[in-house]
């Protein structure tokens, strides 16, 4: 009679011994791989977002104050005053200044303060207005949704509307321009500017009939006056082009995390905004002055010390943004990040975090 084959209770012991060494291995080779692609893709991931929000603050800051194809410094407003001027920002004199930017400083957030990064939302008296304005932040904020969220600098840029086609000024009376064509978006209460390349005017539009344009007083904020100011005159071949103020600001994404946000702002002073940029947790905005008329930057300075945003020539801007959870190991502590001079504290988790930084020229603004 034959014996039964199989395996001793030993070798049975040495086979699942060594599955399970195979195994292990596999497992580790699996996770190894699982960390590194997540690791890489979310370094790929933060450079991207960081490159993106940089982009677009750096062409907002560019364009900053391009009047059609006038200069800043040679553009008035002839709209009347709003109880808040974060639209088109007139300085003092009959006929009034332009400013082509200006912002709100996060109270608490200069060179040497720290703060922790979060998504609370602030409160107008979170932020400190530029030198001039009613305290705290503009009240126009009060229309978003949600509010920026605190301890953010928030950056607002003026200028004729970027890409689109200007008309062209074909007759011009007291208190109306022919022009060319009218495009379809345009229409009445909204601003614009009218500029023959020499000097820049900033008025709103009472109607349109046709291919003619008034400028009348009435209406909201309206015009200073119904016709042209007297010293102001443009022939011709002038550009006609809408007038737009955006905002740059960091809000709550839809994720649920920090996002860089922008904002336009209608005549009313109410705001529309829209998520550009996701995972964008801090943002600190250095403003570069001329203070001594040296055509040069003298120094660097948060928007509350700015007396006069026509004086800016550059403008620094530093970020911190955030990968997915997963690109990074889990620190022991909390990781600190330098946003010009700034700490900020990040949360314990494991996203990998990166800074970026710019230092942008107003071009409109240089000589």
């Amino acid at each position: 009679m034959k014996r039964a084959q199989g395996f001793s209770l030993v070798e049975l012991m040495v086979a699942v011994t060594l599955a399970l060494i195979v195994t292990g291995g596999v497992v580790s080779v699996f996770i190894g791989a699982r960390s590194a692609f997540q690791s890489t893709s979310g370094v790929a991931v933060v450079s991207d977002n960081g490159r993106f929000a940089l982009g677009f603050l750096e062409g907002a800051v560019r364009d900053a104050g391009n009047m059609a194809c006038g200069a800043p410094i040679r553009t008035i407003v002839n709209v009347n005053a709003e109880a808040t001027p974060l639209y088109y920002s007139p300085g003092p004199g009959p006929l009034l200044l332009f400013q082509p930017m200006s912002g709100f400083e996060a109270v608490g957030t200069g060179s040497g303060a720290a703060y922790t990064a979060s998504t609370a939302s602030g409160v107008l008296g979170n932020w400190n207005p530029p030198s001039g304005w009613t305290s705290g932040l503009d009240a126009a904020f009060s229309s978003l949704a949600a509010l920026p969220v605190k301890n953010n600098d928030i950056l607002v840029v003026r200028s004729s509307s970027q890409g689109a086609q200007p008309a062209y000024v074909t007759a011009a009376a007291a208190n109306t321009l022919t022009v060319n064509s009218v495009p379809a978006s345009w229409a009445a209460p909204q601003l614009a500017v009218v500029s023959d390349c020499v000097k820049s005017l900033i008025f709103q539009i009472s109607s349109i009939a046709g291919t003619t344009i008034t400028h009348a007083t009435g209406g909201a904020p309206g015009n200073l006056t119904s016709a042209f100011p007297a010293t102001v005159t443009f022939a011709a071949g002038s550009q006609v082009t809408p007038f737009v103020a955006t905002v740059y600001y960091i809000g709550v994404g839809q994720d649920g995390e920090g996002a860089l946000w922008s904002a336009n702002v209608a005549p009313n002073n109410t705001l529309v905004a829209a998520e550009l940029v996701p995972d964008i947790e801090a943002m600190q905005i250095l403003y570069g002055v001329d203070t001594n008329l040296s055509q040069t930057v003298s120094q660097y300075v948060t928007a509350d010390q700015v007396a006069d945003f026509t004086s800016v020539m550059s403008v620094q801007i530093a970020l911190l943004a955030a990968g997915p959870i997963g690109s990074a190991t889990k620190p022991p502590a909390a990781k600190t990040y330098n946003l010009l001079g700034a700490t900020v504290t990040a949360p314990i988790d494991t996203r990998f975090r990166q800074v970026f930084n710019i230092t942008i020229a107003a071009r409109n603004s240089l000589p």
